[in-house]
């Protein structure tokens, strides 16, 4: 028994030897599918382009906004929401109203709204204070797998919901989905 356990102990520590260390980062990215958008024309009016290259984490979208009339209070429901095993049912994993306005005159009131915003202003010229418009807004570039996703989100099928109100007029003035796949990657961090 205690040759057996000799045998075991030293065949782990030469395999051990044989395997080189890896320099690795694992990583959740969004891989998108397809997107939804509408809008209130007499608002706003939203075009986008969404590209779906050979390689998916390489997936980039343009957002092209015109602002027609001023918009004095604007609010914001972020939805996150993971789909059945089937793709047919959605369950909400995340669900947050934001003051929009509110949040522009404090970014640091809500980090994860703070953290998109970021890529957001990255990427564009949207509004940083309220009242805005009219006028003319974009993102450029704009790449899901560069949103930062906590890793202890299951690798699923996911639908985004932003759906942005005016608050004086408590209609909807943009509804968006980005329906995708979480994935996780491994990238190597030293050659």
């Amino acid at each position: 028994m205690r040759s057996l356990k000799s045998f075991a102990f030293f065949t782990l520590l030469l395999l051990i030897a044989s395997v080189g260390l890896v320099h690795a980062f694992m990583k959740l990215v969004a891989v998108g599918s397809r997107l939804e958008l509408k809008n209130n024309i007499r608002s706003i009016n939203v075009s986008y382009t969404f590209r779906i290259p050979k390689r998916l984490i390489d997936q980039s979208i343009d957002f092209q906004l015109e602002v027609t009339r001023q918009i004095k209070d604007m609010k914001l429901v972020l939805g996150y929401y993971s789909a059945s095993r089937n793709g047919t049912t959605y369950s909400a994993l995340l669900k947050r109203h934001v003051d929009l306005c509110f949040f522009l005159r404090n970014p640091k009131s809500d980090r994860l709204v703070n953290r998109v915003y970021q890529l957001v202003k990255e990427h564009g010229n949207m509004p940083t204070k309220c009242p805005f418009g009219p006028g003319s807004f974009y993102m450029r570039d704009l790449r899901p797998a560069d949103i930062p996703i906590p890793l202890f989100l299951p690798e699923a099928e996911f639908m985004l919901e932003l759906i942005y109100r005016s608050e004086v007029r408590s209609e909807p003035l943009v509804e968006f989905r980005f329906y995708g796949k979480l994935v996780r990657i491994v990238e190597k961090l030293f050659d």
